[in-house]
């Protein structure tokens, strides 16, 4: 299988930081880390392409080599996000969304002609995404309740990223919160109650980082 994992393009907002990147010549201030976290959990005999689109728009030639298209998106990303979408079905590749704005929002994406939604945490639905495909499943929706545990998450695929380009490359230590912020879906998307990766794992992502050149 051929892959293509898109990060929609961020328009400019409160948290863009425009001025600063362009001051700094840097394109974007974070990577999507959700997306590479996600690369690391698919086939190893899957070839990938990754492209942030706030760093680098994707070719015509990525287009043409894929076979799947996977994209996630927060809600400001939802014009790119729609945009790539109905690129992709245009184009008679299958369409696969998930990420924070596809969780919340799923109709929106099925609306947009999207082929599978996986939703939630992909630590669950990812593995059943994968035995759709297997099954020649033409469409579907993969959702779990279920919390995983991120202590058997894996290193996200930071060699996808051209680290120059980003004004910091994070790392995820937990998810979930116990607060209630009335502005924030922390605790819609991933609970209440918080679930930490152990030391070692830390480490094992600040040695990687590290060996980049980070």
């Amino acid at each position: 299988m051929k892959a293509s994992l898109l990060w929609p393009i961020m328009p400019n907002s409160f948290w863009s930081y425009q001025e600063t990147l362009d001051m700094a010549g840097i394109r974007s201030t974070n990577p999507p880390l959700g997306l590479i976290t996600v690369a690391a959990m698919l086939p190893t005999d899957w070839e990938i392409r990754f492209v942030d689109r706030n760093v680098r728009c994707e070719t015509d030639e990525d287009w043409n080599w894929c076979d799947l298209v996977l994209i996630s998106a927060m809600i400001i990303q939802r014009q790119d996000f729609r945009e790539l979408i109905q690129k992709g079905v245009a184009l008679g590749k299958k369409v696969a969304v998930g990420g924070p704005f596809p969780t919340s929002v799923p109709e929106f994406a099925l609306e947009s002609g999207a082929h599978y939604l996986i939703l939630d945490e992909g630590e669950h639905t990812i593995p059943m995404f994968l035995e759709a495909l297997e099954r020649g499943d033409e469409t579907g929706i993969f959702r779990s309740a279920e919390k995983p545990d991120v202590t058997q998450t894996p290193i996200p695929r930071f060699d996808l990223l051209d680290l120059d380009a980003y004004l910091a490359i994070t790392v995820q230590f937990s998810r979930g919160c116990p607060f209630q912020c009335e502005f924030c879906d922390i605790i819609n998307l991933y609970g209440r109650k918080p679930r930490t990766k152990t030391p070692e794992q830390m480490l094992k992502e600040f040695d990687r980082l590290y060996e980049m050149g980070w």
